[in-house]
């Protein structure tokens, strides 16, 4: 009916037509792979750029809440102070041999004879 030739070869046109379409399928996924691993590793980076750029907004809140405080005369005073700096007509005074600022552990009050009033009055006596 309107079939020439080998049976044969019309079938191999056909499949090589659809090696051809497949061949052509993968390509076009394989050519896709590259830009998508791409636009997913950017995507990555965005979000580490964010987050870094959230913790530098913080920062710079924090920075500009000191500025701030640093304006008010009291806070600029004590920051002063603990640079050790005096106001025009103050003496300053260096305390030497001052061994700690944190006061010693409180004792039990049976143990208070040597330490305490009364051994501050025996020794003076005793």
């Amino acid at each position: 009916m309107g079939f020439t030739g080998n049976p044969l070869a019309r079938g191999s046109g056909t499949l090589l037509k659809r090696l051809l379409l497949i061949g052509l399928v993968v390509g076009i996924g394989v050519a896709y792979v590259g830009p998508v691993r791409d636009y997913l590793g950017q995507k990555e980076d965005l979000r580490m750029h964010q987050v870094a750029l959230i913790k530098a907004r913080d920062t710079r809140d924090a920075i500009a809440t000191r500025i701030r405080a640093l304006k008010e005369p009291a806070v600029l005073e004590a920051r002063a102070r603990e640079l050790g700096m005096v106001r025009p007509g103050e003496r300053p005074f260096a305390v030497r041999g001052i061994r700690s600022v944190n006061p010693r552990p409180a004792q039990p009050a049976g143990d208070q004879g040597a330490t305490g009033v009364w051994g501050v009055v025996t020794g003076i006596l005793g």
